[in-house]
């Protein structure tokens, strides 16, 4: 059994999801709440609105004479259209989702996993808790803010790109991160894994990321950076590079905190924002040359600092690249499952697109601590891997990816990000299940 000295901790976006039921992106009521450029806080496909700023769009487009209505319950019951239904509640967000299934996965092994955030005092923070008590994710430093929880109605769309399903979310904030009082001492600090994941969606750690992340790597922690897509930095620099965080006081200092990311786990659309490229198209369609595209936005970021990236499109090719460091040096592209593609595009499947980048991201950390469980050069006593070590014997990171693959397509099959389980390992044994059986020993017959 591991040291609980090895440990994976990470902070970022948690909130309560609401997962409503099917949406036509396209049907003509949605016309006026539509996103028409970016930034323009309207609503898009894949992408986050959020609630004040489509509010106030509303209100622009009712003034130009387009039938838009004024308040929040009013665009929602457009949005779902005469015969919606109640919604699904789960708990959601790039952070506390992929945690959470990190946690459930490494379970077994006996491997703690923490989330180090906030959340308000009301009915949704409590629901949020009750479901995240069944499972083995530690909320120790899980603070309650007095306020509103921050909270996402997601839409999913099963007829968008291309029939492969997808969803777009308005995002309503709540109580920001204490930051000074959630990383107060240095327990965040050691870990083997510091995951900060959607960032962008709490303010004050996003503020926070340049130090906290030299802090990591000055502590030893390998750092894993999860995106998620930069709403406002879209508004007020449309085509400008998405920040990471501010120092000083001054924003953009994107230069000054790649440098100590080991590992960037991004969409197509998110890297491209991070780049400085423009976002893709207002109605979520992929660039003409995607492929060239993705490269070229990774390589914009290596010049930054960055170490390695993962960059994920839907049910299309994921691209990971790495120069060097603990992923060593790799380069190339992996596919999704093709059963777990199918059974995504099953007109029968109960479940939504809303899970998967979280399930993906949880999943890739998880099989990161598995590999170095089960390399005995690794000592495991230590709350930090060596990285000279890691330099001698890098991570796998095309073997982390293809486990996370599988995640991503199961969490298709579910709506939210969020699954259960009825026994410990449950969820391993369902990724499991879709890995190549290993050759039998000796000669073939």
């Amino acid at each position: 059994m591991p040291s609980h000295a090895f440990r994976v901790h990470g902070a970022g976006s948690g909130l309560a999801d609401w997962i409503h039921g099917p949406v036509d992106f396209a049907s003509p009521r949605l016309d006026p709440y539509r996103s028409r450029a970016p930034g323009d806080g309207g609503l898009a496909m894949g992408k986050v609105t959020f609630r004040e700023d489509l509010l106030a769009l509303a209100m622009r487009r009712r003034a130009e004479g387009e039938p838009a209505h004024s308040t929040w319950e009013e665009i929602l019951a457009d949005i779902l259209g005469p015969d919606a239904s109640a919604p699904a509640f789960n708990v959601g967000g790039p952070a506390l989702a992929s945690l959470t299934l990190a946690a459930q996965l490494l379970r077994p092994a006996r491997v703690p996993v923490t989330y180090y955030g906030a959340s308000g005092d009301d009915a949704e923070a409590a629901r949020i808790r009750h479901t995240l008590a069944q499972t083995p994710l530690d909320m120790t430093c899980f603070r309650r803010r007095p306020g509103r929880t921050t909270a996402a109605h997601v839409f999913p769309d099963p007829k968008a790109g291309g029939g492969a399903g997808d969803r777009f979310f308005v995002h309503c904030q709540g109580a920001d991160m204490p930051v000074e009082d959630v990383f107060h001492g240095e327990t965040f600090f050691q870990a083997v894994l510091n995951v900060y994941a959607g960032a962008a969606q709490v303010p004050a750690l996003h503020r926070a990321l340049p130090s906290l992340l030299e802090k990591s790597r000055r502590r030893g922690a390998l750092t894993v950076v999860g995106a998620v897509y930069d709403h406002a930095a879209e508004k007020s620099a449309p085509g400008r590079p998405w920040p990471m965080g501010e120092r000083d006081g001054e924003a953009g200092s994107a230069r000054e905190a790649w440098p100590h990311v080991d590992l960037l786990v991004a969409d197509a659309v998110e890297v491209r924002g991070l780049a400085g490229l423009p976002v893709a198209t207002v109605d979520g369609a992929a660039p003409v040359d995607s492929a060239a595209c993705v490269e070229a936005c990774v390589q914009a970021l290596f010049e930054q600092g960055l170490g390695a990236a993962v960059v994920t499109q839907g049910e299309g090719p994921v691209f990971y690249r790495s120069l060097g460091g603990p992923f060593g040096e790799c380069r190339g592209w992996a596919r999704p499952h093709p059963d777990l593609i199918a059974a995504a595009r099953d007109p029968r499947n109960p479940g939504d697109t809303s899970g998967a980048g979280d399930n993906f991201l949880g999943a890739l950390i998880a099989d990161l601590m598995h590999q170095l469980l089960a390399d005995d050069f690794y000592p495991k006593g230590e709350p930090h891997v060596d990285r000279e070590l890691l330099s001698i014997s890098p991570l796998r990171l095309r073997r982390a990816i293809d486990f996370a693959c599988i995640a991503g397509g199961l969490a298709c099959q579910q709506k939210g990000g969020v699954r259960l389980e009825a026994a410990i390992g449950e969820n391993l044994g369902r990724i499991r299940a879709y890995q190549p059986k290993a050759a039998p020993a000796g000669r073939p017959w």
